[in-house]
Parts: structure tokens; C-alpha cells; sequence
């Protein structure tokens, strides 16, 4: 059951619905573009909304413990009740194993139509919407969507989240230019928190401190794109450890309980069949003991 069941059934899900529940953060940013008339705002309230779906005939095509998500996040204004994207969305497409969550280099695996190859992610770099089952207390590479390579996010300790126990993660880019935009250098840096559910690897709290922002010619700050916080709605957080909480059960079970348990019954059982064959051989040596007594002379 532990060996061979669990980790067959400890995958990543493939029945996502992009229709369903998304996943929303939020927060007021210090600092945001309105990039249509290249103005610059402050304390700026914005909601990003991400949704997920999966392809489940590209990964059959792909085969093995293969699994395909896509993924798109919309950043708006919280005073925008439509809804209508506030910055440039970026699709995001991935590969991956269902178990590990390492990425692949395949099944059209992409960030804003840009491939993304085996040198961006080589052999261990795990996509950045799940961490692996049974997540381990070390330094996982997670990719980023801005330098579309692996940044290192390190352990950092084991904490509550409402009553939930949770490995907290923190993935820390240093600023550093990641291209242009409109002829004009463009730079990045972020500090990320996770908290992941070890046993499913599900990510059930985090928040993003990004700077993204274009430099003038003369190496001075130029248009400050986003600078901020965007961290899970309260709401999001409940949810999430709602889920993490059934699915932990459902793989603990299978990994945990049902083994110990099986073991005692095997164990019980085995007992018992060597009582029940000791009763049954009392019986029988005592009637041997009987006929091998001489009859008595009479």
C-alpha cells in the first residue's frame, strides 16, 4: 500500500476546471503604472485573480506521470468591478510530473508564447503552482516567470496556518535587468513566501513583494511598472486549508494509517491461526498418546 499504491495515487489532479474557484491575492501596491498614458499612481489597491486548467489530452499524448497545466493570472484594479486587466497578462503553460512537479520541456510548455527549454529549467527546477508530495524541509528551484529560469527558495521554518501545519518557504531574487520594454531596460526583484502543505505539496498561503520597473538611459529609475505586496485574500487562505486538510487525510490514510493497521491485523490474524492450530493438535496428539498404550492383560 505504501510503496506501490500511494505513490500511484499521490499525483497532481488532472480535472481542473479554468472555470472554477480561482485563486485570488491582493493588496495596495506602493507604487503602479497606468502604462496606457505612462503615468505613475501610489497606494493603489489591485486584486489578481489566477486560474487554472488542465489538458488532459496533451498529457495522455505525452504519457507517463506526465501532467499539463495552464495557467493565467488577471491583476485589476479592486475598484474595477469588470474585472478588466490592469497590467499586461502573461499565459503560462506547463509540463511537469505529477508527483515531483519538475518541469518538462514539452507538450508546447510555454510563458507568453515563449518556450520554455530544457537549458531554462534542467533537471530538478519544480513549476511555481505546486511543490512536490511529500515535501521536503531543503531548497527547492522554482521557476520564475521573469527570468524564465529556476530561483532558489530556501526552507525556512515549520508554522501554523489556522490550525494547519505548513513548511514556509522564501524565494529571494536579487534586482537585476530581465529585458527591455519600449527600448528601455527592464528590471525585476521579488521576495516571495510560500506555505506548503508537506504531504500534497499544495501552496495554501503566500504573498509577493515584486518590483518591476524600467531604468532611462542614464542608469537612473525610470517607470515604476508594479512595486508591492499581493498576498492571498483571507478567504483564499480558509479555502485552501480546507482542501490541503482533505487531501493530507486521504494521503496519510493510504500512506500511514492502512499500513499500521494492516500490519496489526496481519499480526492478530497470524496469532490466531497459530492458537487455532495448537488447539487442534492437542486433540490429536492425546488420542495418539491413548492407542500407543499397551491393552491392559486381562
Amino acid at each position: 500500500m505504501r510503496f506501490v499504491a500511494v505513490p500511484k495515487l499521490a499525483v497532481a489532479p488532472m480535472n481542473l476546471d479554468y472555470r472554477g474557484d480561482p485563486s485570488i491575492a491582493s493588496g495596495t501596491v506602493a507604487q503602479v503604472a497606468d502604462l496606457p498614458t505612462g503615468t505613475q499612481k501610489t497606494d493603489v489597491p489591485l486584486i489578481a485573480v489566477r486560474r487554472t486548467g488542465a489538458d488532459v489530452v496533451a498529457a495522455d499524448q505525452v504519457g507517463g506521470n506526465t501532467g499539463v497545466y495552464f495557467s493565467t493570472q488577471v491583476v485589476s484594479l479592486v475598484s474595477d468591478t469588470t474585472g478588466q486587466p490592469y497590467l499586461p497578462i502573461s499565459p503560462e503553460r506547463y509540463a511537469f510530473d505529477r508527483t515531483t512537479s519538475v518541469m518538462k520541456a514539452e507538450a508546447g510548455a510555454n510563458v507568453n508564447g515563449v518556450p520554455i527549454t530544457k537549458d531554462m529549467i534542467g533537471d530538478d527546477t519544480i513549476m511555481p503552482l505546486k511543490f512536490p508530495f511529500f515535501t521536503d524541509k531543503k531548497t527547492y528551484s522554482i521557476f520564475d516567470t521573469s527570468l524564465m529560469k529556476g530561483a532558489p527558495a530556501e526552507f525556512v521554518a515549520e508554522e501554523s496556518v489556522e490550525g494547519l501545519s505548513t513548511y514556509h518557504f522564501r524565494q529571494t531574487i536579487p534586482a537585476q535587468q530581465v529585458g527591455e520594454q519600449a527600448g528601455q531596460p527592464l528590471w525585476y526583484q521579488l521576495v516571495q513566501d510560500m506555505w506548503v502543505e508537506p504531504q500534497t505539496g499544495q501552496i495554501v498561503n503566500g504573498s509577493s513583494d515584486q518590483k518591476t520597473w524600467l531604468k532611462n538611459t542614464d542608469g537612473s529609475d525610470g517607470l515604476v511598472i508594479i512595486n508591492g505586496v499581493l498576498a492571498f485574500t483571507p478567504e483564499n487562505v480558509s479555502t485552501s486549508v480546507t482542501q490541503a486538510k482533505e487531501n493530507s487525510s486521504k494521503v496519510s490514510l493510504l500512506g500511514k494509517v492502512v499500513p499500521v493497521v494492516s500490519i496489526v491485523l496481519g499480526l492478530l490474524l497470524l496469532l490466531g491461526g497459530v492458537l487455532l492450530l495448537r488447539r487442534r493438535a492437542e486433540p490429536s496428539d492425546v488420542g495418539q498418546r491413548e492407542k500407543a498404550q499397551p491393552e491392559p492383560v486381562g
